[in-house]
């Protein structure tokens, strides 16, 4: 650049390496402060997008008027029966929208040569109601299959494609362990996160398969035995109201002996988005101070730079280069410092989002606002450390400049 003309930044990118010469060890560890706290933020801010996305989600397929009875016993007996059903009908009809038993097991599933093991649902036609599932060909189950104890099926989009590498299969048979079933219907991709409410497990309805619940038992149709009620009221208000009538329908000695409880999925996931709330912020302030380690470890190197090179700074306003020149050249030093650290830290987040989402089940959720915010808080971290230091150097006079 000759002296006089107008300074250009990219002329300061390749000289701003020379920075490193000064202190070389102070400027990786600055750049190590600067991608840790990088890197807690972006990872802070992809679970608060996820834990946002998943409760979006988990309400809108379960809604904030749904109860779960789960049994609980250790000896793994359905705590749950027709009985009951007809006991609600009869009590609680009016407030209630949908009711669906449901009792699940494992089973390998077959297509000629391709296998599967499966989760397998029996319940009711009312399942897709409380789940607020949709079919994306054939149909869904209906109450003269449970009545007539139909062999029919409807498939998660998943095992479909699994399977038959398809979903256009209406029509087709399967075997599920040693019997053959019809397949009626798939669900269509689901919204539903993968949920554990209590001691409750959603099932991940693209991985499953439904059936009757009359075909998993050989018991009349009126004497049904089952693990799981799901009850959808038509009024969510009436829930608190309902819930001392629902422990007496059920048994409340089962509940005294914790074979059964109910479970309110809103309530639970309010909870979670609180706790997680929580370690968002804790998570954060730890970020914020490591990120102001590593902002006062690049003010700190920056400082040290300005120190040893003020015969530079001399020689290069006594040839003509302006305050501006001198204030422009170490702020892209510091800024380039930060952003490199801040880059890493970026990289770093991608990685620890995959962590954090596998051991400790945390939705994680990386998009470009996240990465961009990143790499903002770097650059604002990079100008705030460097501001200071490039003005002392911009402000040094020429003369005791050269004669230091």
């Amino acid at each position: 650049m000759m002296p006089g003309n107008k300074p250009d930044f990219l002329n300061y990118i390749i000289p701003a390496f020379k920075m490193w010469q000064v202190k070389p060890l102070q400027a990786l560890l600055s750049i190590a402060g600067i991608a840790i706290g990088i890197m807690g933020f972006v990872v802070v801010v992809a679970m608060g997008q996820g834990a946002r996305e998943e409760f979006s989600r988990a309400v809108g397929a379960l809604g904030t008027s749904t109860v779960i009875a789960n049994s609980t016993s250790s000896d793994g007996l359905p705590q749950l029966n027709s009985a009951m059903l007809h006991s609600l009908k009869k009590l609680m009809g009016h407030e209630l929208s949908s009711m669906a038993p449901v009792q699940h097991e494992y089973r390998v599933a077959y297509n000629y040569r391709k296998q599967q093991r499966t989760r397998l649902v029996g319940t009711s036609a009312a399942y897709l109601d409380v789940f607020s599932l949709a079919i994306t060909n054939g149909r869904f189950l209906t109450p003269y299959d449970l009545f007539h104890r139909q062999r029919v099926a409807v498939l998660g989009e998943q095992t479909a494609m699994s399977l038959f590498s398809t979903t256009n299969i209406t029509g087709r048979v399967i075997r599920l362990g040693k019997e053959w079933f019809t397949v009626v219907g798939v669900l269509a991709a689901d919204n539903l996160p993968t949920l554990k409410l209590s001691s409750y497990q959603v099932p991940e309805a693209g991985h499953s398969i439904y059936i009757p619940l009359t075909v998993m038992s050989n018991a009349p149709v009126d004497n049904l035995s089952f693990s799981n009620l799901l009850l959808k009221f038509s009024d969510e208000q009436r829930i608190p109201a309902a819930m001392p009538l629902l422990q007496r329908i059920f048994g409340a000695s089962r509940f005294a002996q914790q074979k059964l409880e109910l479970i309110i999925p809103y309530e639970l996931l309010i909870k979670k988005k609180q706790f997680q709330g929580l370690l968002e912020i804790f998570l954060l302030g730890i970020s914020v101070l490591i990120l102001a380690v590593g902002v006062a470890g690049v003010l700190n190197v920056m400082l040290v730079s300005v120190n040893t090179r003020r015969n530079e700074i001399g020689l290069r306003r006594a040839v003509g280069a302006t305050r501006n020149d001198i204030l422009q050249q170490f702020m892209v030093e510091g800024v380039l410092l930060a952003v490199i650290g801040g880059s890493l830290g970026i990289l770093a987040g991608w990685a620890l989002g995959g962590v954090v989402t596998s051991w400790f089940d945390l939705p994680v959720v990386f998009d470009f606002q996240t990465f961009l915010s990143g790499l903002l808080i770097a650059l604002l971290a990079g100008v705030l450390s460097t501001i200071y230091p490039a003005f002392r150097a911009a402000s040094l006079h020429p003369v005791e400049a050269l004669r230091s």
